[in-house]
């Protein structure tokens, strides 16, 4: 499964998605903390974003509603 759980919690850690999610950020890493500007970290952070998209199935950034127990797509700002 390629979709990232947004939250905390043995689970959510523990998801194959977020397993994923983690490592593209660390092929990230030193790139992010080298970049000097705001833009730059932004386009980093959307690049890892586009990335998970961009999986076969397509990655989401989903959050559960507390109400209803469903899953839903937080969409891209707030994946940044």
């Amino acid at each position: 499964n390629n979709d990232v759980l947004c939250g905390r919690g043995g689970t959510i850690n523990a998801h194959p998605g977020n397993e994923q999610y983690r490592k593209f950020v660390e092929r990230k890493k030193r790139v992010y903390l080298t970049a000097r500007f705001k833009r730059e970290k932004r386009l980093i952070a959307s690049s890892i974003v586009d990335e998970v998209r961009n999986l076969d199935p397509a990655g989401r950034f989903l959050t559960k509603d507390p109400h209803s127990d469903t899953w839903y797509d937080v969409g891209d700002e707030k994946a940044r």
